[in-house]
């Protein structure tokens, strides 16, 4: 049976809506911006397409479906993350409870509740929700599937491929669940045989098909996705492997919280050496089929991950798919150890919370330094969340310094030469007003150097925003005069946290748009 609900189940739904509607009053009144990649993906909701320069189309086109419903707004971009949270700790529940019986379905809810890196970083609408979510769903229905035994109905593996496909039009890196489900089959005698049936092949090839979007929009685009691709995948020169390394996993230490992080990596260990164990094994038990799945899909993908960032830079959230299915397992597993494996797992859970507290809102921990008078000041250069902070106020500074320039019915265009500040002021400036960015060949491609530019520019006002920096020589010889308007600023609790310089730009003469080598 491949679906089933009890008690247990239900009040695990009854927490994950109940934890759904607190996500949603947040992200509606809380102080986290949108981040800038964040930004620019609801930027490619303005202008929906088959795929996109980074990234295949899905989270443009829930962008899209959840800003129609309720707007421009915090609620309208993350919506679907704040969903996709509650999905992706429900079917945690599921797999685990599921396997190994209710504390361990507890224990994987809370995991995924707590741990920073979905409970915090999760909130961010960005292309991991809809393919981590599809993936999750597509690693349920594996475990729920005896290959050994069980001949399922060819529909099963149909509806497999669509949910694939779903991860699939999210994010590229979905194409590693078909390799890791052959392995899985490949090393072990009773379920190779499926490799001679048409189930699987069938669900591979209507995931590819549905493909067909991105495949045509990289075909008419000269393969640009697939260059990017491929250009993350190289080595970089920034980077000793020593210190690569060192950042990586320094970083699964901050996203997972120190305690979870260690005890996932000896739940991989421990489980590694069962599957071996198990070969010689008649029977095999629901745990030990959901532990052998997991690990398959968690760790080694996570060591693909740690062997790559010894030669380039990974960032913290890429091995997100691996590490989802590990928190599972590391449910599993440790429910049935002894009570310090326990006691430690609690002690990790009350750490990751604690982390995520202050994920939701840094300025908390400033507020307590300056109750206890401790005298010490955070540097904002330092905050974690950095990237997500000051663009609301940055925006209102610069439509209040924008607005008294425009005639009624004007329509103005922002000019950027970074992309991250060309999306936000979209987002967040009064109106969102059409943005253009120019690269002035320093910077590698992206989605903005595809799009046209209005052919009406000239006849249009248009300010240039430039953080960090004065207006740079290209685009003031790109116009007849450009004054400077000030220097606009947002702060929070007397804590500078954005500040750009921007211009009023007049008589566009023309301006060089570069495309770069670097993808």
């Amino acid at each position: 049976m491949i679906f089933s609900i009890d008690k247990e189940h239900k009040l695990a739904i009854l927490l994950a809506l109940f934890l759904f509607a607190l996500r949603l009053v947040f992200v509606t009144f809380g102080p986290i911006d949108l981040a800038p990649d964040e930004a620019h993906y609801w930027e490619w909701s303005r202008y929906l397409d088959l795929s996109y320069y980074s990234k295949p189309p899905l989270v443009a086109w829930l962008n899209y479906l959840s800003t129609s419903v309720f707007g421009t707004t915090h609620l309208g971009v993350r919506f679907f993350s704040c969903l996709a949270l509650s999905v992706l700790s429900l079917i945690a529940f599921f797999v685990a409870k599921n396997a190994a019986g209710a504390r361990a379905g507890w224990y994987a809810f809370l995991l995924i509740n707590l741990t920073p890196e979905f409970a915090a970083g999760g909130l961010m609408m960005t292309p991991d929700v809809p393919s981590l979510t599809c993936w999750a769903l597509g690693l349920y229905m594996l475990t729920r599937v005896n290959f050994a035994e069980e001949d399922l109905p060819i529909k099963y593996f149909v509806l497999l491929g669509v949910v694939i496909g779903f991860a699939g039009l999210a994010k590229y890196t979905t194409a590693l669940f078909y390799p890791i489900l052959g392995l899985y089959l490949l090393f072990n005698a009773k379920r190779r045989v499926w490799l001679l049936k048409p189930h699987i092949y069938v669900s591979g090839v209507i995931s590819l098909l549905m493909q067909i979007p991105v495949f045509y929009w990289n075909y008419k685009n000269d393969f640009i996705g697939l260059k990017h691709v491929m250009g993350q995948s190289g080595g970089s020169s920034d980077f000793s492997g020593l210190k690569s390394l060192g950042n990586f996993l320094g970083g699964q230490l901050g996203v997972l919280s120190p305690v979870t992080f260690v005890l996932l990596l000896c739940a991989w260990a421990a489980v590694t050496v069962l599957i071996f164990v198990r070969v010689r094994q008649k029977e095999i038990t629901p745990k030990q089929k959901a532990l052998e799945v997991l690990w398959y899909f968690s760790a080694p993908v996570f060591t693909v991950f740690v062997l790559k960032s010894t030669g380039a830079k990974v960032q913290p959230n890429w091995p997100v798919l691996s590490v989802y299915g590990g928190l599972i397992l590391l449910a599993i597993w440790v429910a049935g150890m002894g009570m310090w494996w326990r006691r430690t797992f609690v002690a990790g859970l009350c750490l990751s919370l604690l982390i995520t507290i202050v994920a939701h809102d840094t300025f908390l921990v400033r507020s307590a330094l300056n109750y206890v008078g401790s005298g010490y000041e955070i540097p904002f250069k330092k905050d974690p969340l950095k990237p997500a902070l000051g663009w609301r106020g940055l925006g209102q500074v610069i439509s209040a310094q924008i607005n008294p320039l425009l005639k009624e019915g004007e329509r103005p265009l922002i000019l950027t030469t970074r992309y991250q500040t060309a999306s936000e002021m979209a987002f967040y400036v009064e109106g969102n007003p059409e943005v253009i960015y120019v690269n002035l060949g320093h910077r590698r491609q992206n989605q903005y150097d595809l799009w046209t530019w209005p052919n009406d520019i000239e006849n249009r006002p248009v300010f240039y925003v430039r953080e960090n920096g004065e207006i740079e020589p290209a685009i003031f010889n790109a116009f007849q005069a450009c004054a400077h308007l000030g220097l606009a600023g947002s702060q929070r609790q007397g804590v500078l946290m954005r500040q750009a310089n921007v211009y009023a730009c007049y008589g566009y003469k023309g301006l060089e748009r570069q495309m770069p080598a670097r993808y």
